[in-house]
């Protein structure tokens, strides 16, 4: 087992931010307030995008003030290049495998975590690509209290076809055992990404919704409505997170533009009950 502890979910709680002009849409969370908060976004940076689209995008979802950033689709590019491009050297770290594992990304804020443990496992492999499921746990240079966020990426098309079908049914069975294994280790993840499925209703037994039930845990769409739009430019609401809302309180979500993205960004203040 790799290095048991993280990448794309998160579990807790860091200081509250107050929304940017930058970061869209915000709806509270009706909740009694605890504090530390931490800030997590989750965003796709379409593969497509040349160099200079990419990193107006990047630049983008930093507006959202966010402590945690989950990227997809970043592929080949250097996300922590980037990064060091548009903010105060050192501002942050980034798990970002090489190959096809680095499809993905992880990156936080060395102002408030330093890491503790982190890993990846493999999600599915297809004919054509294959993904990876990313964990990091980071400690809160405050409080000492530790986050543990899973980063992931479903396939798309999966009410539609079968081959899609299998895979993401797959990835369930990888996503399900990891929960179970950072569980056992004492960390509860938020995870956080495109899911590529509905996140606000029931739909196949093998969906977000029902899949994230069996675990005990939640969506941030079940507990409110971050934009009254979809998150995907095809419709959906299939950006955003899952918690145990008996270990992670939601407190403020929100959605911001899509800029060059097909996905509108979706961010989250949580903290650990």
């Amino acid at each position: 087992m790799t290095a048991l502890l993280s990448a794309a979910a998160v579990v807790t709680g860091l200081a509250l931010h107050q929304s940017s002009a930058t970061a869209g849409e915000e709806h509270p969370v009706r909740e009694r307030a605890a504090a530390p908060q931490v800030r997590l976004v989750t965003a796709n940076v379409p593969f497509g995008l040349s160099a200079k689209k990419a990193g107006a995008q990047l630049k983008h979802v930093l507006g959202s003030k966010a402590d945690v950033l989950v990227l997809q689709e970043v592929r080949k590019r250097n996300v922590n290049r980037l990064l060091k491009e548009r903010t105060k050297s050192g501002t942050w770290k980034v798990l970002q495998p090489k190959g096809a594992k680095g499809a993905s990304a992880v990156a936080w804020n060395t102002a408030r975590f330093s890491k503790v443990g982190s890993g990846t496992r493999p999600a599915f492999k297809g004919p054509d690509y294959s993904r990876h499921l990313l964990w990091v746990t980071l400690k809160d240079r405050v409080d000492g209290q530790l986050h543990t966020v899973i980063g992931l990426h479903y396939p798309p098309d999966s009410s539609k076809d079968p081959a899609m079908r299998k895979l993401y049914r797959t990835m369930n069975g990888n996503y399900r055992a990891l929960v179970r294994d950072l569980r056992s280790h004492g960390r509860h993840p938020v995870a956080g990404g495109d899911w590529n499925h509905p996140l606000d209703v029931r739909r196949e037994a093998w969906s977000p919704v029902p899949v994230n039930r069996g675990m005990a845990m939640t969506t941030n769409w079940l507990k409110g409505t971050p934009c009254a739009s979809g998150t995907s430019a095809r419709g959906g609401r299939i950006d955003g997170f899952a918690y145990d809302p008996k270990r992670t309180r939601l407190h403020r979500q929100g959605c911001m533009k899509r800029l060059h993205s097909d996905h509108r960004p979706v961010w989250i203040s949580v903290s650990a009950r």
